[in-house]
């Protein structure tokens, strides 16, 4: 493994991870739970390090956000609560124990002043963090909240429904600003590129719609190309951004000219949950359903991009092509071979039995070095003969259980035929 292959070791927990972010300001990534647990480590490729682990909330935490200094961190849960906690001191700042009447699924941080949430009924609400109350509440959707991204140079909070509408809220009126037409589909991310002018949304048929701002009342443009559902989208440049789907890739997409430029990293056909960018433009964090968070290096795009600033755009492009299909390359061939830091796993007794325990802190067949590494070395030919061997004896198996299904099924039905059989043999001598 080259030195561009080089990343900071997957974090790995015993239940499935829910969100992941990064902090704006330090090397910190915080991970949330469906148990309800929050984590927050220190990354770095010489080795991952725990700062806080605590239980916030009663039910899966669906969403966590720092503050825009990193002071502070922001959760919102199934139980349909957010609160606020100290990243310092781990400790809790402020709490909304029942904030929405249905589960809170979104938490998004506007300003120093302003939290926004949304939950599960497609409310979306304005909290005042200096007086410690509700602000807005807004109720144009019918169905849950996706995500939510805010403009600061407009000041418009931007929210994305499973009803296939798009809202903008002015953060300092009562009354929406605009509220896009239906587009046919679940809109599941945002994201705001080409300088505020774009608007790009994921859609479940895999299209990326694409609205001009201020005209929201129907896209401007569609992007087609992903296979599956867009779950997740995070910007990198104004032009460039990669969007998490349910195939597990995470593409890397350019707007204008439209066109997928590479794969930046890869969760083995498990859907993608979130992927979002470090303070630094390093490094991707994502989460599947795999219990882990992947670190991806994406550093490449901004040092090509640095260094071929005095060349002409498409030369650019090129570059940044080239890039990303060599750590595609990499991605396919050294993916399985790739450290887990198992710090992160939580040693909460309440999650599981100690037996379950121990098995999850090594995978069946690694030696903690790696996914599937194997102690012994055979040739390639016994390694397949056994594969074949193994594939035979369950499509043997299945065979069997078919049968026996069919048989129970229609016990007479079968009897009577071997009948038919024998008497057809018989009187054939």
């Amino acid at each position: 493994m080259d030195d561009s292959a080089v990343r900071p070791k997957s974090l790995r927990f015993k239940e499935p991870v829910v969100d992941v972010a990064f902090s704006p300001q330090a090397n910190l990534v915080a991970s949330t739970l469906i148990t309800g647990h929050v984590f927050v480590h220190k990354y770095s490729v010489d080795g991952n390090e725990r700062q806080h682990r605590c239980r916030p909330h009663k039910k899966s935490c669906r969403s966590v956000c720092f503050s825009g200094d990193g002071a502070r961190l922001y959760t919102g849960s199934k139980d349909r609560s957010w609160q606020a906690m100290d990243v310092a001191t781990g400790a809790e700042i402020v709490r909304f124990a029942a904030a929405h009447d249905k589960p809170v699924n979104i938490v998004k941080y506007v300003n120093e002043q302003v939290v926004a949430t949304g939950d599960e009924a497609g409310c979306v609400k304005l909290w005042d963090t200096r007086q410690g109350k509700q602000a807005f509440a807004y109720t144009e959707h019918v169905d849950y909240i996706s995500d939510m991204v805010f403009c600061p140079e407009k000041r418009h909070l931007l929210a994305a429904s499973g009803d296939g509408c798009l809202s903008v809220y002015d953060v300092r009126k009562a009354n929406p600003f605009q509220v896009s037409a239906n587009q046919d589909d679940e809109l599941l991310s945002l994201a705001i590129i080409r300088g505020g002018k774009k608007v790009v949304t994921g859609q479940t048929d895999g299209v990326l719609g694409i609205f001009s701002y201020g005209q929201f009342g129907d896209v401007s443009d569609r992007f087609p190309g992903h296979p599956q559902s867009i779950d997740t989208i995070c910007k990198l440049t104004e032009d460039l951004c990669v969007t998490g789907s349910s195939d597990g890739l995470l593409r890397i997409v350019q707007f204008f000219p439209h066109k997928l430029v590479g794969v930046a990293g890869d969760h083995q056909a498990l859907p993608v949950e979130k992927v979002v960018l470090s303070h630094d433009q390093q490094w991707l964090a994502s989460c599947s359903h795999d219990h882990m968070v992947h670190f991806w290096d994406i550093g490449y795009i901004f040092n090509d991009d640095s260094d071929s600033e005095s060349q002409h755009d498409s030369d650019g492009d090129l570059d940044a092509q080239a890039a990303a299909i060599r750590v595609s390359k990499e991605v396919a061939g050294n993916d399985s071979d790739s450290e887990v830091d198992i710090d992160g796993i939580s040693d909460a007794g309440e999650l599981r039995a100690p037996e379950a325990d121990s098995q999850a802190e090594e995978p069946a067949g690694s030696d903690g070095s790696g996914w599937g590494s194997s102690d012994d070395d055979d040739d390639g030919g016994s390694s397949s003969n056994k594969k074949k061997a193994q594939k035979m004896t369950r499509q043997e198996k299945l065979k069997a259980k078919r049968k026996a299904r069919a048989e129970l099924a229609l016990p007479a039905a079968k009897q009577q035929k071997r009948n038919k059989k024998s008497a057809a043999f018989f009187s054939g001598l």
